[in-house]
C-alpha cells in the first residue's frame, strides 16, 4: 500500500527529485515503483520528464539513480512564474502608472496574461516545451490569429496531421485546447501535449460567431451527450486511472467497508471514449463494472472483435 496520502503524478514527481537530490545513488526504479505503487515503467517515464527539465538523472553500476549537477539550476528560477495575486497587483500597477502610455499598458498587460502559474501545469509541469506552446496559442487568441498544429497526434483517428484552427480556449490545466477547425468547420478540442509545435499564421479568425467552449468529460472528451457510470477498482486500477487521467480523481471513492477497492462514478461521453481504452487495457485491476448496461455491451463488442 502507498504510504504517501498524495497519489497524484506532480506529487511524485516532486517527492522523486527530492530523493534523488537528498540521497543520491540510493533508489533503483523497482524500489521507488514500490514506494508509490506504480509499475517501473512509470518511474522510468517520470525521469524522461525531469531529464526533458533539463536534470540531470544518471545511475550507478547498480541501477541506483541521482539527480547529477552538471551546471547551475538557473532553469528553476525560469520556472517560478507569476502567482494570481503577483499578476493582480502588477496589473494594478502597470494601470495607475501615468508615465507609461495606454500602449506600452495594455502590451505588458498582454504579456502578464501569457504567463501561468506553475501550479496549474499538472504533469507537465517541468516541461518547456509545453509551456512555449501554451503561450503561443494564448497569444494567438488574445491576437485573433489562425494557428498550424503541426504534427497532432489523434487518439481517435490515429492519425499524425497538421490542422489549421482558431483557438479561442486554452485551458493549461486540463491541457485542453478549443479551437474551430477550419476544414471542418466546427469546434474541436485538442490536447495541447499532443501537439508537435504550434504555428502562428498571418490569418485572422473569420468565424468567431460560432465560437463556443464545451465541458469536457474526465477523460477530456468533449460531448453533449454523457451518460452516468459506475464501476468499482482495485488499487492498482485507482493508481493506473488517476496516473493516464487526473481528472478523474475527483470521481474516485472508497468503498464503504471494503479495504482496497474505489468506486469510479461520473458523467462521461456517451461512446465511452478514454474509458473503453482503460477497461481494456486494466481490466484486470477491475473489480466490477456496475453501471451502465450499455457500456457492458460495448466493451462486450470490443472484446469480440479482439484477433486472437
Amino acid at each position: 500500500m502507498n504510504k504517501f496520502n498524495d497519489n497524484s503524478p506532480k506529487y511524485r514527481l516532486l517527492a522523486i527529485l527530492k530523493l534523488l537530490i537528498e540521497s543520491p545513488y540510493q533508489y533503483t526504479r523497482r524500489t521507488l515503483a514500490t514506494m508509490y505503487n506504480v509499475v517501473p515503467d512509470t518511474i522510468k517515464k517520470d525521469f524522461e520528464e525531469l531529464r526533458d527539465a533539463d536534470f540531470n538523472v544518471e545511475h550507478d553500476h547498480q541501477y541506483r539513480y541521482a539527480i547529477v549537477p552538471n551546471k547551475p539550476m538557473q532553469h528553476l528560477e525560469d520556472m517560478l512564474f507569476f502567482t494570481e495575486t503577483e499578476k493582480e497587483i502588477l496589473m494594478e500597477a502597470l494601470a495607475n502608472n501615468a508615465k507609461a502610455s495606454e500602449k506600452k499598458t495594455k502590451r505588458m498587460q498582454e504579456k502578464l496574461n501569457a504567463i501561468y502559474d506553475v501550479s496549474k501545469l499538472g504533469s507537465s509541469l517541468f516541461s518547456r516545451t509545453f509551456l512555449s506552446k501554451a503561450n503561443l496559442l494564448e497569444q494567438a487568441k488574445q491576437h485573433k490569429k489562425v494557428v498550424k498544429l503541426i504534427n497532432y497526434r489523434s487518439t481517435n483517428s490515429s492519425e499524425v496531421s497538421d490542422r489549421l484552427v482558431e483557438p479561442f480556449s486554452v485551458n493549461v490545466k486540463e491541457d485542453i485546447l478549443h479551437a474551430f477547425a477550419i476544414e471542418r468547420k466546427d469546434i474541436r478540442h485538442y490536447r495541447i501535449s499532443r501537439i508537435e509545435r504550434v504555428e502562428l499564421q498571418e490569418m485572422v479568425w473569420q468565424y468567431e460567431t460560432l465560437h463556443y467552449v464545451t465541458a469536457t468529460d474526465p477523460f477530456r472528451i468533449v460531448n453533449d451527450h454523457k451518460v452516468r457510470v459506475h464501476i468499482r477498482l482495485k488499487v492498482g486500477g485507482y493508481n493506473e486511472l488517476i496516473e493516464r487521467f487526473p481528472l478523474t480523481q475527483a470521481y474516485l471513492q472508497p468503498s464503504a467497508g471494503e479495504p482496497g477497492i474505489y468506486d469510479f462514478e461520473c458523467n462521461v461521453n456517451e461512446k465511452f471514449f478514454g474509458l473503453t481504452n482503460f477497461i481494456l487495457g486494466y481490466h484486470e485491476h477491475i473489480v466490477e463494472i456496475v453501471e451502465p448496461e450499455s457500456l457492458i455491451e460495448h466493451i462486450r463488442r470490443h472484446i469480440a472483435k479482439i484477433n486472437f
